[in-house]
């Protein structure tokens, strides 16, 4: 069932079943976790995490059992943990007998979900964008933030210690070297020294507390050198130079070394790998990839790095491969469902989630997961639109997907996938279109 039904279908339910339903969605968010009152085997009460929440919130005093679950707050905490923000307060709006119990909880869903989803730069269609807005999980608009000093996209962009760094990227005319850093805690962007080189579609990432930014296209050509900004010093400096000329490359640190993957030479798709030691100061060539990789998604679980889809020799693929740095050998894995790139990818509790993209012959609504445990891909519901170049960011076990391009605009509207239910939800509409943007999550 959809969430933009799933309120309809709430109004025709008995209060029996809806306390029984409610039960069980709370059980299935807690991922299973359970607590029976002592000596009473029929009354259930909200798993510890959600019980946290509303002592927190002045919902629950404490040492006292109170099943809210079976009290019009507890019906409202279960209808917002099931659909979300957007169809809750909908709902609530309709109806002051709901309105009351929905503003009662709020808190305490927001409280379960910490932090903010922060979603900054890109495209609209028309040109690249310099706002950043965020939105609290269970939130009702997207709040829009001071801007950024430069309009981007294909930027290199992290968090660092509750820091947001934007690097670089193109203005739609030039490729940049300014760099500016959002604090969060503050609620204004920080000037910083600029980079040493301009670059457009960098690969960064951070490790050691240090933000690694490397290769990308200065406008002319694609490079080989790399940068670190520490944040102690507040400077950049310039490291050893990749062996190959990349950019649109993957970057992912694993086992204290920084990894990239793939890329694009200005001559054609790579599958070269290398790896940077910084106890070292040395790139090492890893095995070439199983597969010619630009535009691909990576990620690190259980000590291995991963790598899906993208394109070869203007294919869009669907192979997956494995690096195993104990035997420094790729292996290819059982392929995706669907042949993707530009797809927005993150992992959550071990798995990795691959939503979107392009397969060569159309933008996707479709979703996969892949368990490394079993070497298996499952077809997930599909999203609410097309979204290929979407941003994609993970809080409190959910992936948040907003914006991309549906093939004939780019988008506003966001959503966001609950595993422990296996929806999708609705979220508030973005203040401005955007693909190609960077979305991240950091703690308030």
């Amino acid at each position: 069932m959809k969430p933009k039904y799933c309120m309809c279908w709430f109004m025709e339910l008995d209060d029996s079943r809806m306390s029984r339903w409610c039960l069980d969605t709370a059980r299935q968010y807690a991922s299973g976790s359970r607590e029976l009152h002592p000596g009473d085997g029929e009354r259930d009460s909200l798993p510890s995490s959600t019980d946290g929440a509303l002592r927190r919130q002045g919902q629950l005093t404490p040492g006292k059992q109170v099943d809210v679950l079976t009290t019009s707050d507890g019906l409202a905490f279960g209808m917002g943990v099931y659909s979300g923000a957007v169809e809750v307060l909908a709902l609530s709006a309709c109806s002051k007998v709901v309105g009351r119990p929905v503003k009662k909880v709020l808190p305490a869903l927001r409280a379960l979900y910490p932090g903010h989803i922060y979603v900054h730069g890109g495209y609209d269609g028309q040109r690249r964008l310099l706002s950043i807005e965020r939105l609290a999980p269970f939130g009702d608009c997207w709040e829009p933030l001071p801007p950024m000093s430069d309009r981007r996209a294909v930027v290199a962009a992290d968090v660092v210690a509750g820091k947001l760094y934007v690097c670089g990227g193109w203005d739609g005319e030039h490729r940049l070297s300014q760099v500016e850093r959002y604090n969060i805690a503050a609620g204004c962007w920080e000037q910083l020294p600029p980079m040493l080189e301009r670059r457009s579609h960098p690969a960064v990432a951070t490790l050691c507390g240090k933000l690694y930014v490397s290769g990308g296209f200065d406008g002319a050509e694609s490079l080989s050198s790399v940068e670190c900004f520490d944040p102690s010093t507040g400077s950049w400096c310039c490291l050893p130079q990749m062996q190959v000329r990349r950019r649109r490359a993957i970057a992912v640190v694993m086992a204290a070394k920084l990894y990239i993957c793939g890329g694009f030479d200005g001559a054609g798709q790579l599958n070269f790998a290398e790896s940077y030691d910084p106890q070292e100061k040395r790139w090492d060539m890893l095995p070439p990839m199983l597969a010619r990789r630009v535009v691909s998604a990576a990620e690190v679980i259980s000590g291995k790095l991963y790598v899906f889809g993208s394109e070869d020799d203007a294919r869009v693929v669907s192979s997956v491969e494995c690096y195993d740095p104990k035997c420094s050998l790729w292996e290819a894995l059982p392929p995706m469902l669907s042949r993707r790139v530009g797809a927005a990818a993150a992992s959550v509790a071990g798995c990795f989630y691959v939503c979107g993209g392009w397969d060569g012959r159309q933008r996707l609504d479709s979703a996969e997961r892949y368990n490394p445990a079993s070497a298996v891909w499952e077809a997930l519901p599909p999203m609410s639109e097309r979204r290929d170049r979407a941003a994609i960011a993970t809080i409190a076990g959910r992936l948040y997907v907003c914006g991309g391009f549906d093939g004939d605009a780019d988008l506003r509207t966001a959503e966001c996938f609950d595993p422990s239910s296996g929806r999708w939800l609705s979220l508030p509409p973005m203040q401005e279109r955007r693909s190609s943007a960077v979305a991240v999550a950091a703690l308030t």
